[in-house]
């Protein structure tokens, strides 16, 4: 991944809408700056027209008579450091607010992006990666926006300082002025490879999420096989990995201030040698060497924290380049422009479809089929046959190479997604039950359904009863991925959750093969109440649960060699009986 030159700028806009308070952040930094610069004029004052006694005058009576001089340094002293405090305040929060608000707005728009990438996104990114973006990554970047906020003032600082030398020795601010070109090269230098880290280290702290994630997800199987120790090596030289890199980070960094220290020692330097001079050949006055050497101070200040802010800044773009990738990324297609008729039939046609994940190998060839509305269409073939793959075509999660699908004869890439796909209800093989209560898991593809209406859908997924024995019934709260629950409990809420949305397609994809004996029986009287009048395809892998399907397609290798009843099958294609018997017999 490539981090481009544009996307501080893409960064940057997303402060257009608040305008108005980066303008009142900018004037309140000017503010900074001039009562930053002020605080030298103070002292030159104090130097030149409190302290300085004039040679041949008595230092007590002096002194006695510049009382209204001090008096006034110190108000104007006192004056500047209000004008500074209260612009600082009102700059460092109308800044944060901003950076707070374009957090927000990217944390949204990522997630906004997630829920629309097409699956084949997904099936080619890792989660774990794609969660370390979104905790990790943003993370990175709002700490990258809080520099920028940092030192926002800063620039304007050392303008107004640069400025203020000029007035009161151009020559020698001539000088110092031509150091920062100089500073700014070598610190170019090292933002280079700072951001060249940087991009390294969040693409590492992706991998070692993605470990973690994939071992927490599968502790079972690590532990079955006794791979506790191989696994957390794994992890040992990602993590070492990791390490290197952060330590390169670590030294770019380091080199920051020292560099900064150089030309500061540098500028002190020739500015001691040259005011001194100054003030003996009568040039200057001791204050504005006073002056001048205070605001010499003020100006490296600020460019150290630039130096060290623009290290953070550099090592962040990687991050930000990484969020950007998944932002640029293209979204779902959606061409259609029709609306699903709620009176829509449900007639559908395949016609010479063929689909491939990658161009070498055809996962479907020249599907041909016509499904009538309520019938029960069971898939069955032999794992890789295309079974999952020509599913998951029919609500449009994958984009098919050629041929068409059709629904009451229009090609089903002419309705719009969201209306189209309202018609479906998916129960899978392995259930995902979400954050929230039983009833927000059952709502949630009828967010306003009633208690009753839950109740009712629960009751004809046989639900009901294993709910109320709960302690807080319907108000449990699920565990994360429903632990807890049993399997044919989560299945039993996800048939619920079909049947509440009641939707005139059904798709189950071996709804039942994780289950045992008795578990398999209620979840499968549960599905025979949701299927009641729906057009149903059905993947099994007990075929015994769906002899009773009004037709059987068998699929094998992308194709369909055989379709007809049960009983039809049986007595025509050797590769039904085949996977009938061999089911049977398990």
């Amino acid at each position: 991944m490539k981090e481009s030159p544009s996307d501080i700028k893409r960064l940057l806009a997303f402060s257009k809408p608040y305008k108005f308070y980066l303008i009142l952040s900018l004037l309140a930094a000017v503010g900074v700056a001039i009562a930053t610069t002020l605080n030298a004029h103070v002292l030159q004052m104090l130097v030149d027209d409190v302290l300085t006694v004039p040679s041949g005058v008595e230092a007590r009576s002096y002194y006695a008579s510049r009382l209204g001089n001090l008096y006034f340094v110190i108000a104007c002293a006192v004056g500047v450091t209000a004008l500074k405090g209260s612009s600082s305040f009102a700059q460092t929060y109308m800044m944060s607010w901003i950076c707070q608000k374009i957090t927000l707005k990217i944390k949204v728009d990522f997630f906004d992006r997630l829920q629309k990438l097409p699956l084949n996104f997904y099936s080619s990114h890792r989660t774990g990666d794609l969660i370390s973006r979104l905790n990790g990554d943003v993370v990175v970047v709002e700490g990258m926006l809080k520099e920028m906020t940092k030192i926002i003032a800063d620039p304007l600082i050392i303008i107004c300082v640069i400025g203020y030398m000029f007035t009161i020795y151009w020559e020698l601010g001539l000088v110092i002025f031509l150091i920062i070109p100089v500073l700014a090269f070598v610190v170019k230098i090292i933002s280079r490879r700072l951001r060249k880290v940087g991009q390294q280290l969040q693409d590492k702290i992706g991998d070692i999420s993605s470990i973690i994630q994939e071992s927490v997800l599968g502790i079972k199987i690590i532990k079955s096989f006794g791979m506790e120790k191989e696994h957390s090596k794994r992890f040992e030289l990602e993590a070492e990995e990791n390490f290197t890199i952060s330590m390169k980070s670590i030294k770019y960094n380091a080199l920051n201030s020292p560099i900064v220290e150089l030309f500061d020692s540098f500028g002190v330097a020739v500015m001691l040698y040259f005011g001194s001079k100054g003030v003996i050949d009568g040039r200057i006055t001791p204050g504005d060497l006073i002056g001048f050497l205070t605001a010499l101070g003020l100006m490296f200040h600020p460019i150290k924290k630039i130096t060290n802010g623009n290290g953070i800044i550099q090592q962040s773009r990687g991050a930000l380049a990484r969020i950007f990738e998944i932002l640029d990324s293209a979204c779902e297609e959606d061409l259609g422009t029709r609306e699903v008729p709620k009176d829509a039939k449900i007639n559908l046609e395949f016609q010479n479809l063929d689909f491939s994940f990658t161009s070498d190998r055809r996962v479907l060839k020249n599907i041909n089929l016509k499904v009538d509305e309520g019938e029960v269409i069971a898939l069955v073939g032999q794992s890789g046959g295309g079974k999952t793959s020509l599913v998951n075509l029919i609500p449009r999660f994958y984009k098919w190479q050629s041929g068409s699908i059709l629904l009451d004869g229009i090609d089903i890439r002419e309705y719009k997604l969201d209306s189209y796909r309202k018609l479906f209800g998916i129960v899978p093989q392995e259930v995902i039950l979400f954050k929230g209560s039983i009833t927000d898991n059952v709502c949630f593809g009828r967010p306003n359904a009633t208690q009753d209406e839950v109740m009712s859908a629960c009751k004809s997924a046989n639900a009901h009863d294993f709910i109320m024995s709960l302690k807080n019934g319907y108000n449990t709260e699920i565990s994360e991925m429903g632990v807890g629950l049993s399997g044919g409990q989560r299945q039993r809420i996800a048939i619920a959750r079909s049947i509440l949305k009641d939707p005139k397609i059904l798709i189950l994809d071996e709804a039942t093969s994780a289950l045992d004996n008795q578990s398999e029986k209620i979840v499968q009287q549960a599905l025979d109440c949701l299927m009641k009048g729906r057009t149903t395809f059905v993947i099994a892998h007990r075929l015994s649960t769906v002899v009773n399907a009004s037709r059987i397609i068998v699929l094998q290798d992308g194709d369909i060699k055989a379709i007809g009843t049960h009983q039809e099958l049986l007595n025509s294609s050797d590769t039904y009986s085949k996977l009938y018997h061999s089911s049977e017999s398990k």
